[in-house]
């Protein structure tokens, strides 16, 4: 494998298992169950995503509270610091990023999968 390849090794090493799990079984059932790993697999990657936007929503409006009570404070200084690293991309994700990178690895596992793919008979 190339090391341009952004493929998960791990997701290499499943869809390997899952290969030498049925050898032997038909071609249709291999891809399928390696397809049905792969759809969990990013399925899983989606929700994670998700998860941390709402993570990041919920740390951001706990970060404006305490801006809030630093401003009536008379903390100009310190609010000013915590809107700033609300702003920074540690707290607020690019989900867009997130989904171009999971549709990378898909597209490069089924790239994987093509080369696996055992002939037509």
């Amino acid at each position: 494998m190339s090391e341009e390849n952004a493929l998960n090794a791990q997701i290499t090493d499943a869809v390997a298992q899952i290969n030498a799990s049925v050898n032997g079984a038909s071609a249709g059932l291999v891809v399928a169950a390696a397809c049905q790993t792969i759809a969990h697999a990013l399925a899983l990657g989606v929700q994670n995503a998700v998860a941390q936007q709402q993570q990041a929503y919920i740390l951001r409006n706990a970060m404006v509270s305490a801006a809030s009570a630093a401003v009536l404070d008379g903390k100009r200084e310190e609010a000013e610091a915590i809107l700033q690293l609300a702003e920074s991309r540690l707290v607020l994700p690019d989900l867009k990023s997130e989904v171009e990178s999971i549709l990378q690895t898909l597209r490069s596992i089924n790239e994987e999968l093509q080369r696996l793919r055992p002939p037509a008979v």
